[in-house]
């Protein structure tokens, strides 16, 4: 497990991720995957958010469609490249 900190646009604070799950194969197969079955993406959030994704869904205003917001700026934190989960990706150490 390696934990990366990061931020979201218009949210205080900091969120922690798991880069080695933000990077994985599994991750991104089962978030294709998700567009059928949606459920795959809940089990790729707690993952990925190492248990916080509630959590940290419910300091973003509750809203499910945040998941993207949130899941986008971890990416952009881990430097993941190709990503199915974000078209928005950009280099790393923008970790903070």
């Amino acid at each position: 497990m390696n934990k990366v900190e990061f931020t979201v646009e218009g949210v205080e604070g900091c969120f922690v991720c798991d880069s080695d799950e933000v990077r994985s194969y599994k991750t991104a197969k089962e978030l294709a995957k998700s567009d059928k079955d949606f459920s795959l993406a809940f089990d790729v959030m707690e993952r990925v958010f190492i248990g916080n994704d509630e959590k940290y869904i419910e300091r973003m205003g509750g809203d499910v469609e945040r998941i993207q917001d949130l899941l986008s700026a971890a990416i952009k934190a881990c430097g993941a490249k190709n990503s199915s989960a974000s078209s928005q990706t950009s280099s790393g150490d923008e970790a903070k």
